[in-house]
Formats: C-alpha cells, sequence, structure tokens
C-alpha cells in the first residue's frame, strides 16, 4: 500500500484510494492476482491510513464487486483508457482515463445486445460495424472507475 514491503515507520507514502482501486481493476482486466501487503506495528495493530483504504476498497466493491469477482479479463485487450473484464455475455468496460465522450471498442465479430451504464443502469447509445462498437457516453467519465455493462449476444 505504501513504498515498503512490510511495515516501515518511515515510509508515509500510501498510494491513494483511486490507485489502489485502479491497480485492482487493471489486475482483473489482466487476468492477474492482486496482493496488497500491509505490515502490522510491532504491538500487532495497523495503521490507520491502511485500514482506511482497506475499507474504501470494500466499500467500492460492494458497489461494483459484480464486475470484478469471478470475471476474467474481456475480449477487448487492455488500453490505455482501461480495461474490460468478462463473466459469460456481459463484458464490463472499466473506464478509467477516458478524454472523449465516445470510445471505440473492438469486439472481434462479437455483437452487442445492449450498453448500460453500470451504476444508474441508464442505457448508453452505441452504433456497431463488423469490428467493434462505439460507444456514445453522454459525458467524458471523470469518475473513479466509470463502469460500462455491456451484454453480448
Amino acid at each position: 500500500m505504501n513504498n515498503s514491503w512490510g511495515y516501515n515507520i518511515t515510509d508515509l507514502k500510501y498510494k491513494s484510494e483511486k490507485e489502489l482501486i485502479h491497480y485492482l481493476v487493471k489486475a482483473a482486466g489482466n487476468n492477474a492476482n492482486l496482493l496488497m501487503n500491509v505490515g502490522p506495528r510491532p504491538d500487532g495493530t495497523f495503521p490507520d491510513i491502511a485500514v482506511q483504504r482497506y475499507k474504501a476498497m470494500g466499500d467500492w466493491l460492494k458497489v461494483y464487486g459484480e464486475s470484478i469477482y469471478g470475471t476474467r479479463g474481456g475480449l477487448v485487450t487492455p488500453r490505455d483508457w482501461g480495461v474490460t473484464t468478462q463473466k459469460e455475455n456481459r463484458l464490463y468496460v472499466h473506464i478509467l482515463n477516458c478524454k472523449d465522450k465516445s470510445l471505440y471498442l473492438p469486439t472481434n465479430g462479437k455483437k452487442v445486445k445492449s450498453a448500460r451504464v453500470f451504476l444508474d443502469k441508464k442505457p448508453v447509445k452505441f452504433t456497431q460495424d463488423a469490428d467493434g462498437v462505439l460507444l456514445k457516453l453522454d459525458k467524458v467519465p471523470d469518475e473513479l472507475d466509470y463502469v460500462v455493462e455491456l451484454e453480448l449476444k
């Protein structure tokens, strides 16, 4: 969570909630696991900031866990804007860094049945061609992780 492997009283450079959640999402999108190490203090307790970071990640997973737990890296390989995860015919598009209101996803011939914002279930407009799908977002995403759920045919 900081820059040390184990407890180091002088290492106070803890990663932000955003950084840690991005590590988790990118790990899932790359078919990997995330191991987060926090060393206890000499008295066996954990630093308050570490506990706060774990709680924040747990709160995030309560909302977005479906897009992480039991998934594999999605059919769209990791990109500069983020990653995808997939479970059966559900493709979760994790937009971590997007500068535009549209996003093109190469889908290797797979067709999209529907698209919606994961959090509020609002429909996302899209167009398809033979090679992929163009998502037309209502805004430039600036959330910690803007997730669009695609249902594939």
